[in-house]
């Protein structure tokens, strides 16, 4: 995973973002955590041949990954 590659995971985090309401918006810390996740599962299935286009193919995975940071912190 190179610069650019971790730049688009921030950029897309950063976009989903602004997709929740005001009062569901994620707070900056899950917003990294968010970003590390989706990093963390792109590099987990790069081993079986798959791609960020692969996982963009059948969900918003940016999104979900917020959803999960804020499930797990509550629903902060």
């Amino acid at each position: 995973m190179n610069q650019n590659d971790l730049d688009d995971i921030a950029h897309r985090i950063a976009s989903a973002a602004t997709e929740f309401a005001p009062s569901h918006r994620p707070t900056p810390r899950q917003a990294a955590d968010a970003a590390a996740i989706l990093r963390d599962m792109i590099q987990a299935t790069a081993i079986h041949g798959l791609t960020f286009a692969h996982l963009d193919s059948i969900g918003d995975f940016p999104r979900m990954v917020i959803q999960l940071v804020q499930c797990r912190d509550g629903g902060r």
